[in-house]
């Protein structure tokens, strides 16, 4: 995007504390126009054994506030004017999550927004819309996040059905306990799990006669990075705005990653280590969808909910 005008810009600063990773966002905003100045995200993964319980443990905790000193910092270093803070998932269904929010308030002076898996929802969507504008044809947006997954199906005309489950992969790793490698058998009760919690997503689907879907960011990002690297492309998400996936070379990942442990994802090149544990797991959930939906199409936005929060900064409607 071409360099703003000097006069009434506002370095603006955002921060997704999503259950696995911290994202940071610095942005220059100015008249429904912005500049993005740096873009980060640190592993966290504060939700780390959390899931069954819904308690945030120490250690995590501790990891989850050594990231936002360091943002801080980085926020610090960049001369942002405003700085804006959203939890999600782990911290919102967490018994001890208003303790944490609180403690960082004290001891870091950072106010933390916690957000509802609805508002989530409509974050991701202006986010994406940012992205990837929506024409007439309903597309679905999914987004797998380590404590719940979002699941938008919009159009230009705006949202026409959102939900938020607590179906994040980090939480189906915690309740399901499959092998590693996985076994056939863990994939039938993975896929079972998903059919008893998801009719109406996919009857919403069928409603709506949904052909697209559109992936944003987190696990999406690995998947073209992983597909990119195997073809020689050095090149990261964050370098495009969007992009569409061949769905031949998506499958193909797929069954890599089925077949493969830990040890042996851990080396597949443009895979990032933070997200080893559970990649084939969101990649067979995104198969998944696929096939239930009968779906003709998947793009990439790398867009998601920070960019949300950037869309209503830009319209004055943060607080709306």
């Amino acid at each position: 995007m071409a360099a703003l005008p000097l006069k009434n810009v506002v370095r603006s600063a955002i921060i997704d504390l999503g259950t696995n990773t911290f994202n940071l966002l610095i942005v220059d905003v100015a008249q429904d126009a912005y500049e993005v100045v740096f873009n980060t995200k640190l592993a966290v993964k504060i939700g780390e054994g959390a899931m069954i319980k819904n308690e945030l443990l120490p250690e995590p905790m501790l990891r989850a506030k050594t990231a936002l000193k360091q943002h801080l910092a980085t926020i610090t270093e960049y001369g942002c004017q405003q700085t804006f803070a959203f939890a999600t998932s782990a911290i919102r269904s967490a018994s001890n999550g208003g303790q944490f929010v609180a403690e960082v308030k004290s001891e870091l002076g950072l106010d933390v927004r916690v957000i509802s898996g609805n508002e989530e929802a409509q974050l991701i969507y202006e986010g994406v819309n940012l992205a990837i504008p929506f024409g007439s044809e309903p597309m679905m947006i999914m987004d797998i996040g380590g404590g719940s997954t979002e699941f938008i199906i919009a159009n230009v005309e705006g949202v026409k059905w959102k939900h938020s489950y607590n179906l994040g992969i980090s939480r189906l790793l915690q309740i399901l306990k499959p092998s590693d490698p996985v076994t056939a058998t863990d994939l039938k009760n993975f896929d079972a799990f998903l059919a008893s919690e998801l009719p109406e997503m996919m009857m919403q689907c069928r409603k709506w006669n949904v052909k697209a879907m559109i992936g944003s960011s987190g696990s999406f990002d690995s998947f073209i990075e992983m597909i990119w690297a195997s073809q020689g492309i050095d090149r990261l998400a964050k370098d495009v705005v969007s992009d569409e996936f061949n769905l031949t070379e998506l499958k193909a990942l797929n069954d890599r990653l089925i077949g493969m442990g830990y040890t042996q994802r851990k080396a597949i090149p443009g895979l990032v280590e933070m997200r080893v544990d559970t990649i084939h797991l969101a990649s067979h959930m995104v198969q998944w969808v696929m096939q239930q939906c009968q779906l003709e199409r998947l793009l990439l936005s790398t867009y998601a909910l920070k960019e949300g929060v950037l869309h209503r900064i830009m319209n004055n409607t943060l607080n709306s």
